[in-house]
């Protein structure tokens, strides 16, 4: 597997552009002249202000809103290079008309109100704006356009309406803290400056976003704020933007608002998820909207009403109003206050007549209070003033990166919500962290035990919820839970300090979630096997796989010989790392593997399977870098050996990248193959398409040309969606489908993804993928083990060899001596594996070769199969096993 890192793609931003994807070499992003890098169709400047790289369109045209396009962009200015989200102001005509001048000048107006106003904000629920500014393009015509452009923060995760649209409703619990929550972004912009408020004008499901990362909500989109100068107290006049469905009525009707505007809307997007969804107005002029759900908090649905009262002066008037009602905070109103409410809505020159009688009224109230006498004052308790409370201490950067078990790494997935035994699940699991981190600070075993007992009743939930949760939607038993439930054992022993760690280093779940499950479920099950007497503890970290400078800056953190993990409980700074499992991607176990081997640390790579040999830039892969799945050299050869014995011709189009080294040496290896064969003939045609140059109607057209018969399909992680893309088309090619009615697909493991068959369907069936292993050639035990823990044994190659990799491990600690120095306890790892033989998942053992690759004998690199349709033997990601090729080097397991 590897990434594509000598060249990046870029997105163009010109909104006409007739093909905006442009590929650039990763080098030009540092030279002196990035800002004259121009889009090879359009001309348009592809880096931004000399630092915005887009990437892709978030929001496609035909989905997104009036005035604006997204894109996810990296802010090169940073080392890790961040995401951003750019926002281009590109207004939409309304139908039938054409905007006009004035009127573009207005929406332009808006969008610069906008970037202004992030831009003093500062709540961290809020994004941040980056960048606003302009850019002026020549047209063919010698007028200049204008294009503007805002940057903000990029929130990781879903909107609530993409999770309601999921979900189908939210239930009372989650809407009270979802109102409480936003209620405190509102109070904070209705209040932010003392001369004037900022009142949002357009909250509704689409803009609350929930961020992956913490379950955090964001309140985005403030592209119709308005600011209300309070001297004075009047409010402008509003008009009609934002989204009529969730606007209070004045807004609706083009009148003035207030923060209580805020608060109609708010209300309304609450009874939008109670009610599951529709047209909130609609249920408000029509009906009750309590008649369409069960509400048992009568005080929460009190506050709703208060809140979607018509007239805005009769509705709470603040965010904090809403909050104290909530929680049953709210004081009777006085004679006073009710007095003062009321004269607001009398006529101006009817109010002083009013006021002095009400001052009368006050002034006897006044003189009958005088005679009441005051209530005793309690002593004074003679205890010392608590301290100054202080700004607590941030964490370390990186320090969210990493977890023994006080920190959640895998959160629930929101389409699981409305699984109430997962939910229960995950409240069991937060429980058991939040003890386990209590522990940890007190040194206390006793806590340790408190973490146990709620780890282990969210594992037991956690299979409760797999039972009752529908088959399209499961609640996956949670791996990173047992392995908190496993460090908390182990942290009981008095031996804590002198137990060694293990660090496993899985993706972000942004685009490999899967995967990091896939890989923990492996360690998993090792660690269960090992629970009573355990040899070393986990400490689980995390990388953003597509940021190579990030990747190494977690290798260099876990290699350091001082330990210095950021955000680190103290009790386990005794525990020495001595090895690593994971990096799933070629590029970043070459990246890794390079520090790791300076502080002789060593990495098992589960998922890596380029040659090792690499070219002049990479080098060869270091010596301190065991893999125990297959290589590319073994699935190449077998892809190639299918086709030499299932096709008497073969013409082939095959599709890579000669930017990636694992594209190239997959693509090199199954061309010679292929074209050495003893049965190769001259009528054999190979055609290459490289996705690093060429676009998918290059490549189709030259399926067609060379009436090929099969299709292999060797792009990187990062072009699978491109590579699966040609795969439909060609399918759907009238031509193509009329010369070769059965067309052979074949791939390397990138296309082992779920994602092939969610995009494929049907046209998936029958293509042929080598991996390292298949779930139906697991043995007993694992099998056994498997059905114990996950309830299901369809597990995937990756989770086969990550059992591996941590039962080498087990083996090397296995009686392993006690050292001082932990550069020595490193090299001895080392040495002990290179000779090691440890049962794996299936019937071959664990062996390296010379290279320290895994030993190829039969059993290690199989084909397995596409099916779509239902078939007892899929595995998780729906193939099921095809063939074993037999080896020539055998060796007994």
């Amino acid at each position: 597997m590897d990434n594509n890192g000598s060249s990046i793609e870029v997105y163009c931003t010109r909104p006409n552009c007739n093909s905006p994807h442009n590929f650039i070499p990763e080098e030009s992003l540092t030279s002196s002249s990035k800002t004259e890098i121009r889009c090879s169709c359009c001309g348009m400047p592809l880096i931004l202000e000399g630092r915005f790289v887009p990437l892709r369109l978030l929001v496609p045209d035909e989905e997104r809103g009036g005035f604006g396009r997204t894109f996810l962009a990296e802010d090169i200015n940073f080392p890790h290079r961040p995401l951003r989200v750019i926002k281009q102001l590109h207004p939409r005509n309304p139908p039938g008309r054409v905007l006009s001048a004035s009127e573009l000048q207005r929406i332009e107006k808006l969008f610069e109100d906008e970037a202004s106003i992030l831009a003093e904000l500062g709540h961290e629920q809020i994004p941040r704006a980056w960048a606003f500014f302009v850019v002026e393009v020549q047209e063919e015509t010698g007028s200049l356009q204008r294009f503007f452009y805002l940057v903000q923060d990029y929130i990781e995760g879903q909107n609530l309406a993409q999770e309601l649209r999921q979900r189908r409703q939210f239930s009372e619990d989650e809407v009270v803290n979802i109102l409480q929550e936003i209620l405190k972004i509102l109070q904070y912009i209705h209040n932010y400056d003392g001369n004037r408020i900022v009142i949002h004008r357009d909250i509704k499901p689409s803009n609350i976003m929930r961020r992956t990362r913490d379950s955090k909500l964001y309140l985005i989109d403030f592209g119709t704020v308005k600011q209300v100068v309070i001297e004075g107290l009047p409010a402008n006049e509003s008009t009609i933007l934002g989204t009529p469905d969730f606007a209070p009525p004045e807004q609706f009707a083009g009148k003035r608002v207030s923060a209580a505007s805020d608060l109609y809307s708010l209300a309304a997007t609450c009874v939008c998820l109670l009610t599951g969804g529709g047209n909130p107005r609609e249920l408000l002029l029509n009906s009750n909207w309590r008649q369409h759900t069960n509400v048992s908090n009568e005080r929460f649905a009190n506050v709703l009403d208060s809140m979607l009262k018509y007239r805005q002066e009769e509705r709470p008037q603040s965010a904090k109003e809403v909050l104290d009602a909530l929680a049953g905070e709210t004081q009777p109103s006085t004679v006073l206050d009710n007095l003062l409410h009321r004269l607001k809505r009398i006529p101006r020159r009817w109010r002083w007549r009013i006021s002095l009688v009400s001052l009368a009224l006050l002034a006897l109230a006044i003189a009958v209070i005088v005679h009441i006498p005051p209530e005793p004052i309690p002593p004074i308790a003679a205890t010392n003033p608590p301290p100054p409370t202080s700004t607590p201490t941030p964490p370390p950067p990186f320090a969210d990166y990493f977890s023994r078990g006080e920190e959640p790494l895998i959160k629930q997935k929101p389409e699981t919500y409305a699984i109430t035994e997962c939910t229960e699940a995950y409240a069991l699991k937060q429980k058991g962290i939040d003890a386990f981190k209590a522990a940890s600070d007190s040194a206390s075993s006793d806590g340790f035990q408190e973490a146990e007992k709620y780890f282990k009743q969210a594992t037991d939930k956690f299979k409760v919820a797999f039972q009752r949760s529908p088959a399209n939607n499961k609640c996956e038993v949670d791996p990173e839970t047992w392995i908190y439930y496993y460090n908390s054992k182990a942290a009981k022993t008095t031996s804590i300090t002198s137990l060694p760690t293990i660090a496993v280093v899985v993706p972000s779940l942004d685009k490999y979630g899967d995967i990091a499950l896939e890989i923990l479920r492996g360690v998993t099950q090792v660690m269960q096997q090992n629970q009573a007497a355990p040899l070393f503890q986990v400490l689980l970290a995390k990388e953003n796989t597509d940021n190579k400078d990030e990747v190494k800056k977690i290798a260099n953190l876990l290699a350091d010989e001082n330990q210095n993990i950021p955000g680190e409980l103290v009790y386990f700074y005794n525990s020495k790392i001595l090895g690593v499992i994971g990096h799933i991607t070629s590029d970043n176990t070459w990246n890794a593997g390079n520090i790791y081997e300076i502080k002789k640390l060593v990495l098992i790579s589960p998922t890596s399977t380029a040659l090792r040999e690499g070219n002049s830039q990479t080098g060869k892969l270091s010596e301190y870098v065991f893999r125990t799945s297959s290589n590319d050299f073994i699935a190449a050869r077998d892809l190639a050996n299918y086709i030499v014995n299932k096709l008497t011709q073969r013409k082939v189009l095959i599709v890579f990248e000669s930017n990636s080294e694992y594209s190239k040496s997959l693509k090199g290896e199954f061309a010679n193959t292929l074209r050495y064969s003893p049965n190769a003939n001259q009528n054999d045609i190979q055609v290459n398409c490289d996705l690093s140059t060429e676009n998918k109607e290059a490549c189709i057209k030259k399926a067609q040309d060379a009436k090929v018969q099969a299709l292999m399909l060797a792009p990187s992680r990062s072009k699978l969606e491109a590579a699966l893309e040609i795969v439909k088309l060609v399918k759907q090619n009238p031509e193509l489908a009329n010369q070769q009615p059965s067309l052979l697909l074949l791939g390397g493991d990138v296309l082992y993804s779920r994602k092939t068959l969610e995009t494929l369907g049907n046209a998936a069936n029958g293509m042929i993928v080598a991996v390292s292993s298949h779930a139906s050639r697991a043995n007993k035990d694992f099998i056994k083990e498997a059905k114990e823990l996950w309830w299901t044994t369809n597990v995937s190659w990756r989770t086969l060899s990550s059992y591996d990799a941590a039962q080498a491990f087990v083996k090397a600690l296995t009686d392993f001596p006690k050292q001082e120095n932990i550069s020595s306890s490193r090299q001895l790892v080392y040495e002990r594996l290179k000779n090691i033989s440890a049962s794996g998942a299936t019937e071959v053992s664990v062996k390296f070769d010379k290279n320290h690759d895994r030993k190829i004998v039969t059993g290690v690199g199989v084909l397995v199969q596409a099916q779509y349709s239902s078939n007892p033997n899929r595995d998780e990601y729906g193939f099921i096993h095809l063939n074993t090729p037999q080896r020539n080097n055998q060796d007994n397991p």
